[in-house]
């Protein structure tokens, strides 16, 4: 496949070169995950399944062959409502999708977290990102507190093969007395048990420079959301907006990336909208 390069631009070529993977690559010859120290992006571009939850919550089937027809290869969910994991696997199975993280609310992290990664195994999912937070759990003690049961979950994913991982919003990074929530939350979890899922999009509606943060907590950014943002803060299809994602994927070896996921929150014709941005992306 060709990657485009220029300005916006999906994961350029220099910058895979960079991290020894290009699009179809496989690691060399005896070498394991664990040998590995470098990120690896393995060419499976991805969707957040968020962007097309009515269609998915009405017609999983049809979504998902959709979405590969599309071209997409890796969904990340963000629940399955009524539908049983096991028919979503065989599903994807079927059109040769894989789903390798998901999307999982604070209840869930909680108290049902066995269930989460029981769900998760079945799936084939290695990732469990919590996704939101509601505004009353945003208080400095609360990122202490959320930090330490990430740190707990962290322990027992691993266990089973897995890790946890955090999807930021723009709310985290509210200065509070110098400091802030995802402040916070890179100092007091453990790196061994917890990454981190960037938001490009948020990250901008807060003002802040993805890059900063890959130098200041380098390989703690495993995963992205690919979506764009115009200059009056509307979120649009990735290459209808200003957001400099060229710039960010060649650092993709400092910050960790490994994953990419195409999402839009709200768009008027989901499939539409993943399309366009998948045609952008992958030109």
């Amino acid at each position: 496949m060709n990657i485009r390069t220029d300005r916006r631009a999906f994961m350029g070529s220099a910058a895979l070169v960079g991290l020894g993977a290009l699009s179809g690559c496989t690691a060399p010859a005896g070498e394991t995950d664990a040998d590995r120290t470098k990120p690896v992006y393995d060419g499976l571009l991805g969707v957040q399944l968020y962007t097309v939850r009515e269609m998915f919550e009405a017609d999983p089937k049809a979504t998902l062959e959709a979405l590969a027809e599309i071209g997409f290869k890796d969904c990340e969910t963000a629940g399955l409502f009524e539908h049983k994991a096991t028919d979503i696997r065989a599903m994807m199975d079927d059109l040769g999708l894989v789903s390798r993280s998901a999307h999982v609310r604070l209840p869930q992290l909680r108290e049902g977290f066995s269930n989460a990664i029981e769900e998760a195994g079945m799936l084939g999912q290695d990732r469990l990102y919590l996704g939101w937070i509601p505004e009353e759990e945003r208080s400095l003690d609360k990122y202490r507190a959320l930090a330490e049961l990430l740190n707990q979950r962290g322990e027992e994913a691993k266990a089973a093969g897995m890790m946890v991982g955090y999807h930021n919003h723009e709310f985290e990074f509210i200065d509070v007395a110098g400091t802030s929530g995802y402040d916070i939350l890179l100092a007091e979890t453990d790196p061994e048990l917890v990454t981190m899922e960037i938001d490009f999009f948020w990250a901008a509606e807060a003002g802040i420079n993805p890059a900063a943060l890959f130098d200041k907590a380098p390989g703690r950014f495993t995963s992205c959301h690919i979506k764009d943002r115009t200059s009056s803060g509307d979120m649009v299809s990735v290459g209808d907006g200003v957001i400099d994602f060229a710039s960010y994927f060649e650092l993709a070896e400092t910050a960790g990336l490994e994953r990419f996921y195409v999402e839009h929150d709200n768009p008027e014709d989901a499939l539409a909208s993943v399309g366009r941005s998948h045609a952008y992306l992958m030109k």
